[in-house]
């Protein structure tokens, strides 16, 4: 049933998530959530390290893999394209002396450690040719609250596998909103600066109040969807953008609750129109 636009009912939960920053209630901090392709569509980059997947963007692609595992899915590189190279570390197996931690009796355990990198030359899939890959999804399993409205605006939203970046865009020029987590705060952050940007258009790069108008949209919609342990990285977001200082974090909030309750407004304005649609 779709949430119809109550101006105290928004109000109270600004003012309850003014009072939980305000007085340092706020639920624990839980991990940040970031998405690969569901079973059986995964890409041996998914495996690597953060710093890896970088070197693999830098070199302009989503995927790459070895010349051997080109040819087991159905590719090869061709005449005359040039590798990249990942660092793959170089292991041993140690004997170190340890102390029991029960019985406080010293004996020996077996240890691998990191002796150094080797470079391993890949391929980007543009340098490739052969039988399509299957596409992978990496949509969430159950949608997130108010996806159709995305849909309301015009906006597409697209999941893609986390490389290293933000956990999610909009891009007012694609009308797009990517996403690398599944975690609803980003959805709903994401949502705020695409509506936003209908009120005005947004400025490039990350501006401090278009920042913090989407991160406090986000917060409130999680208090009013009931969707727990998102408050503290909101906080932590917003205090970003403030130097850190609370008292600071609050007064730029308050300085932009105006444009929040817009945003607001619009989303549950545009969620009563695509129920309507439905019914």
């Amino acid at each position: 049933m779709a949430i119809k636009l109550e101006e105290s009912r928004v109000r109270q939960a600004v003012d309850n998530l003014l009072a939980m920053f305000a007085g340092g209630n706020l639920p624990q901090a839980v991990a940040r959530t970031f998405i690969n392709a569901r079973a059986g569509y995964g890409k041996p980059s998914d495996k690597w390290s953060l710093g890896n997947r970088l070197l693999m963007l830098i070199a302009g692609t989503e995927d790459a893999r070895g010349y051997q595992q080109w040819r087991e899915a159905g590719r090869k590189v061709k005449k005359g394209a040039r590798a990249f190279y990942i660092l793959a570390p170089l292991t041993r197996k140690v004997i170190q002396k340890v102390i029991d931690p029960e019985t406080g009796e010293e004996k020996q355990e077996e240890k691998v450690i990191c002796t150094g990198f080797r470079g391993v030359p890949v391929f980007r899939y543009e340098d490739t040719e052969g039988e399509p890959l299957p596409q992978a999804d990496y949509s969430p399993p159950e949608l997130p609250p108010l996806y159709e409205v995305a849909r309301r605006f015009g906006v597409e939203v697209k999941y893609l596998p986390f490389a290293g970046t933000a956990a999610g865009s909009f891009r007012p020029g694609q009308k797009q909103v990517i996403l690398y987590s599944h975690d609803v705060d980003v959805f709903f952050h994401e949502l705020a600066h695409a509506v936003h940007n209908t009120i005005r258009p947004l400025k490039g790069g990350q501006h401090r109040d278009q920042e913090i108008i989407a991160e406090t949209v986000a917060c409130v919609l999680c208090e009013l969807y009931g969707a727990k342990g998102y408050l503290w990285h909101g906080w932590e977001y917003i205090k970003h953008y403030a130097s850190q200082d609370p008292q600071a974090a609050l007064k730029a909030i308050m300085a932009v609750l105006g444009e929040v309750e817009e945003v607001l407004r619009r989303i549950f304005e545009a969620e009563g129109m695509a129920a309507d649609k439905v019914a």
